[in-house]
Formats: C-alpha cells, sequence, structure tokens
C-alpha cells in the first residue's frame, strides 16, 4: 500500500490518511495536496509529522509548533514566518532555539542572548550588532567570549584581555 500511495491517482490519496500503517500515510503525505495535509498534523506518528511540516504551507505551520517532537518542531522552525519566530524563544529544545536565534529579527537578539544554553547565546552574538555585544562580554562560556572578540567594538576588548590576563 505505501509503494502504490506513489502511484495511486492523487483523488484517492485521501482514503490513505486513515490507513493505519504510517508508511502509507507518509507516502501518501508526499503527494497529497497542501490543504488535506493539514488532517495529518497530529498523526500519533513522528515521521508522518515531519513529512507534514516540510510540505505545509509556513503559514499554516502556527499548529505545528506545539509538536511533542524535536525533530518536527526543528523542521517548522525553519520553515515558519519571521514573525511566528518568538513563540518558539522558549522551546525545550536548545538545537530549536538556535535555530530561532539564526532567524530571528534583530530586535529580539538580545533576549535570545540571555538564553541558558551557551549554543544558543553564540548563534545570537554571531548576528547581533557589534555595539550590542557587550551583553555578552561577561558570559561564562569561552566560546560565547571568543565570538564576542572576534567582533566586539574596540573599546570594548580591553575587558576582555583584562579577564585573559588575569587582571580584575
Amino acid at each position: 500500500r505505501a509503494v502504490a500511495a506513489k502511484y495511486v491517482d492523487v483523488f484517492q490519496l485521501p482514503q490513505l490518511i486513515l490507513d493505519p500503517d504510517e508508511t502509507v500515510r507518509w507516502s501518501a503525505a508526499l503527494r497529497l495536496p497542501p490543504k488535506q495535509l493539514l488532517t495529518l498534523v497530529c498523526d500519533p506518528h513522528r515521521e508522518v509529522r515531519i513529512r507534514v511540516a516540510s510540505r505545509l504551507d509556513p503559514h499554516d505551520l502556527g499548529g505545528m509548533i506545539g509538536d511533542p517532537d524535536y525533530y518536527v518542531r526543528q523542521v517548522v522552525v525553519r520553515r515558519i514566518p519571521e514573525n511566528l519566530l518568538t513563540l518558539m524563544m522558549q522551546d525545550e529544545d536548545p538545537v530549536v532555539r538556535c535555530t530561532v536565534a539564526s532567524r530571528i529579527g534583530d530586535t529580539w537578539l538580545p533576549a535570545m542572548a540571555k538564553d541558558g544554553d551557551a549554543a544558543v547565546r553564540r548563534e545570537a552574538a554571531k548576528r547581533m550588532k557589534a555595539w550590542q555585544l557587550i551583553l555578552l562580554l561577561d558570559d561564562p562560556d569561552w566560546r560565547v567570549r571568543y565570538e564576542v572578540a572576534s567582533r566586539a567594538e574596540r573599546s570594548h576588548l580591553g575587558r576582555l584581555a583584562d579577564e585573559y590576563l588575569g587582571r580584575s
């Protein structure tokens, strides 16, 4: 049935989304028209939801922001419109938050620079303006400080040098 879903007439695909086998459902999801994909947004199997998230119109992905599977949320955060990214700033998965930091608007980067995960702060630092990097001069993670040092304004570098040389 999964192989048949690749070749069956498109008008018969909606019948296959009710199939008990997830491989049949995700095969159907690869060919269904986008509006019919909405019926699979809450499918119990993650592979089906991953395919739905990768094909659904970006403006229809809002319902998948809170998906229980981290990888589905990663696909969603790569595709949703920028104005919805703020809804995912507090996601439980740091990789999802890193992707948010790589795409979110500049005005939200200082908030992302306060994230509990160093990888997220580093991703935010990569996109922050040089004058904003002062927020991360005292970051506990050396990789974040390294990113800051590579782009910070000269007037702020003295503070980093003092720390490196052990001066307070």
